[in-house]
């Protein structure tokens, strides 16, 4: 009887020990598998819906598909090109402003390998009481950062689309983020700002006056852009490209699974309304590109644009500024069709 209390005892042990074998084999698999991902933390400059694409490869966990642990920082009030320099951050989601400048003034170590959107989703509104543009001459016009990709667009539509002169024949206040040129328009401190989505929705449903509606008028910009330093591309190309794979993988995905998406934009938009995250998806939705390729004519553009301020960006070689190759390739190898099943 003893024997075969015993005999059941050592089986129980037996099977214990081999149930503990197997949950620290299966364990160390999984550590081993995630120990295997490549780390990747991706800056981001804003909460506009073409960087939803970021957040969807997040949240979706579309890294893991390609070997990255991939997450996402907000950048702030940091600029997210400085986020580039510290080589924590190899990879930032922003405007191109950031590259093209930096090139311009003959530091040539940025480069933009795709562009999401090249619509900017930029207006102008006022109160109701002023009708035209023309009509704030003399008046002040809120706008971003001084040299910023908002400060900038909107020197070139005042001067090129208007005929109008910054700082002479309407001041530039530059309230810094475009919540706060909201509030200098709620608050009569200005006549007129200008704002990116998804403000541009909210003084749209607030009632204020669009007086100029920049995607109208037909500018272009590199607005949504991935940027990383070349020393990156040089020495882990790899990297990139499932990065890029992330991103157009979650594009299909936002522009797809609008249920999913509209979840993972009201996680980052915190505070806004359905109505807000409703307009934010469909602009997004409807003007996001499924290959997001950077494009020389639109970096041509916009060095035009910054001429304006910056009188060398007319001798400024666009060709070095973009890389295509990575998006090329993706687009070649079918990877793009075979989402879309096209």
């Amino acid at each position: 009887m003893e024997n075969s209390f015993l005999q059941v005892d050592m089986y129980r042990k037996i099977f214990s020990l081999s149930c503990l074998i197997s949950v620290w084999l299966f364990m160390g698999a999984q550590g081993f598998a995630a120990a295997k991902l490549e780390p990747l933390t991706v800056g981001y400059s804003t909460f506009a819906g073409s960087y939803a694409p970021l957040w969807v490869a997040v949240e979706e966990h579309l890294g893991a598909k390609y070997g990255l642990d991939l997450k996402a920082i907000y950048a702030g009030r940091v600029r997210p090109q400085q986020l580039l320099a510290t080589g924590e951050v190899p990879i930032v989601l922003a405007t191109g402003t950031g590259a093209l400048t930096s090139h311009i003034v003959g530091v040539k170590d940025q480069v933009i390998v795709a562009t999401t959107t090249t619509k900017v989703g930029t207006a102008i509104f006022s109160k109701p009481e002023v009708r035209s543009m023309e009509e704030l001459k003399g008046k002040t016009l809120a706008t971003g950062r001084p040299g910023a990709f908002l400060d900038a667009t909107v020197r070139y539509v005042l001067r090129a689309k208007f005929g109008l002169i910054p700082d002479r024949d309407i001041k530039l206040l530059p309230s810094g983020e475009p919540a706060l040129s909201l509030q200098t328009l709620d608050h009569g401190v200005v006549a007129a700002a200008a704002m990116s989505t998804p403000y541009v929705f909210i003084a749209r449903r607030a009632g204020y006056r669009e007086l100029a509606n920049f995607d109208k008028l037909g500018v272009e910009y590199p607005y949504t852009s991935v940027n990383v330093l070349r020393e990156t591309l040089s020495k882990n190309p790899e990297l990139v490209d499932k990065f890029l794979k992330c991103i157009v993988e979650a594009i299909y995905i936002f522009k797809t699974n609008k249920p999913r998406a509209v979840v993972i934009l009201k996680q980052y938009m915190k505070g806004a309304t359905n109505e807000i995250v409703d307009d934010t998806y469909q602009y997004a939705a409807a003007t996001l590109d499924e290959t997001p390729r950077p494009s020389l004519q639109v970096v041509k553009t916009a060095l035009d644009m910054l001429s304006l301020q910056y009188p060398q960006a007319k001798q400024t070689d666009a060709g070095l500024i973009i890389d295509g190759s990575f998006m090329n390739r993706i687009e070649q190898s079918g990877f793009i069709r075979a989402l879309y099943k096209k």
